[in-house]
């Protein structure tokens, strides 16, 4: 056994320990943890499908895309602008969407993100500027498949790995579930995950669950109720949440989002 293997079998060893601490303490769902891993295999399942498919993808939305626009920001929140949650640069702390240009196409390297879309309109790519980024290489890169009500994600590092895959689901243009699994090392594989609930048409609830690790059978939740103005936008979001044994409500007010 190399030093690596070594590591991991205690690691793995660690991972059991707590996870049993953490069950015996009945702060885990047992079921909810499960239809986590569920989803996470088939996101799994995605990437083998697409891992080795960067460069016909690549090909494929090259001869889609029309359109190009560039935001400013939003490094910290995934896809930056057009991030498919409608509730993460609410709620977390520190995530930001970004700016879009309104105007003039901004110089390589004042801009975060490029996004490139097709002739009706669809996000079909994004790439995301980092430290080693040129003209010509060295983006992240994320491409979307639409198929039906659903829209799946996959985003490759700089060096040409599949990282990250993400599935959307729709109907009627509103959002019912969002979920994003970092999957790169897929024995680490996490997940994010965001479902919404609608009466008449108005969104009226969102759970969120983040740090789903099913390693240590660890997962956190939150839900927001949500009030709408009168023409549908949410105004304000309120979520009761236990923090050192104390209920607590937080309350977060929205602003119009500006491009």
């Amino acid at each position: 056994m190399d030093e690596f293997e070594k590591m991991m079998a205690e690691f793995d060893e660690w991972a059991v320990g707590a996870k049993e601490k953490i069950k015996a303490s009945g702060q885990m769902d047992q079921s909810v943890l499960d239809g986590f891993v569920k989803i996470i295999a088939e996101l799994v399942n995605i990437k083998h499908d697409f891992g080795n498919k960067l460069f016909e993808l690549r090909a494929a939305v090259e001869e889609q895309v029309v359109r190009l626009e560039y935001s400013k920001g939003g490094e910290t929140i995934h896809r930056g602008f057009y991030c498919p949650s409608l509730v993460q640069d609410i709620v977390v702390g520190g995530a930001k969407r970004g700016r879009l240009f309104k105007k003039k196409i901004p110089e390589f390297g004042n801009y975060s993100y490029e996004y490139g879309f097709d002739k009706d309109g669809r996000l079909l790519r994004i790439k995301g500027m980092h430290e080693f980024s040129t003209p010509d290489s060295g983006f992240d890169e994320e491409f979307l498949l639409y198929n039906g009500n659903v829209v799946y994600g996959l985003e490759f590092t700089h060096i040409g790995e599949l990282e990250l895959v993400s599935r959307c689901f729709y109907d009627n243009g509103k959002l019912l579930k969002y979920e994003r699994s970092q999957c790169g090392m897929e024995k680490f594989a996490d997940l994010h995950y965001e479902e919404y609930t609608y009466d008449n048409n108005r969104l009226t609830e969102v759970a969120l669950f983040y740090n789903i690790t099913p390693q240590l059978g660890l997962y956190e939740e939150q839900r927001l109720r949500v009030e709408n103005d009168e023409d549908g936008n949410m105004i304000k979001l309120t979520s009761d949440i236990v923090f050192d044994g104390k209920p607590e409500t937080f309350v977060y007010r929205i602003m119009p989002r500006k491009k």
